[in-house]
């Protein structure tokens, strides 16, 4: 039997929260209610994993962006629906453009909720999976000795294997032969495939090189 999906609930609306509790249950949903922001972030240190967050936008205190924000610098790979009333639509719309997956509007269509928080969990996972890629990807090439990495950017760059030969030094036999080593180590089955690998980790390396 599959798990459930847990889901976390945030409103300050008793009513709107056990309505929707009971038809996300019913939908096969796991979820944890909670009546602020702050309540959710308590819970969320003591150690619950969620897939996806539901939170209304307008809350005293903390508001929904402002709980997007504190997610955000946490950089949790966690889905984000607003709940929004009429006059709220400015503030959804700022919470999509900083990453939030979805706004529904008061009075909640129930089922739209449920696609929403199906998609976004199903969205979520392609991320997550991507992200553990790039993190192995990441782990090959630190563990490449500093000379398959000299001749794996070079070549990158489009240098012959003569070219590259020149600026480090040695033969171009010898570059062919770090090149090897490094796609083995890389895992990379084509020269182009280990291309594929160095272009996609280059704007985490600048991230890092600039941290």
């Amino acid at each position: 039997m599959a798990e459930k999906a847990k889901i976390a609930l945030i409103d300050d609306d008793e009513p709107i929260l056990d309505s929707l509790q009971l038809y996300l249950r019913r939908r096969g949903f796991a979820v944890s209610c909670f009546q602020s922001a702050e309540a959710f972030l308590e819970a969320l240190d003591a150690g619950p994993e969620f897939q996806c967050v539901v939170t209304d936008v307008r809350m005293p205190r903390m508001t929904g962006l402002e709980l997007q924000r504190v997610l955000s610098e946490r950089c949790r790979s966690l889905p984000l629906i607003v709940i929004t009333g009429h006059g709220d639509i400015a503030m959804a719309v700022t919470a999509v453009k900083a990453g939030a997956f979805d706004f529904i509007e008061k009075p909640i269509d129930e089922r739209r909720l449920a696609a929403s928080i199906h998609d976004a969990i199903e969205a979520n996972r392609g991320v997550l999976a991507d992200e553990r890629q790039l993190a192995e990807l990441e782990k090959r090439f630190a563990d490449l000795s500093e000379r398959q990495r000299q001749v794996v950017e070079l070549a990158v760059q489009g240098l012959s294997n003569k070219e590259i030969g020149l600026q480090l030094g040695i033969s171009p036999r010898t570059v062919e032969h770090y090149r090897e080593s490094a796609m083995e180590r890389m895992q990379a089955t084509r020269f182009a495939e280990l291309i594929q690998m160095v272009v996609r980790l280059k704007p985490q390396k600048a991230r890092n090189g600039s941290a």
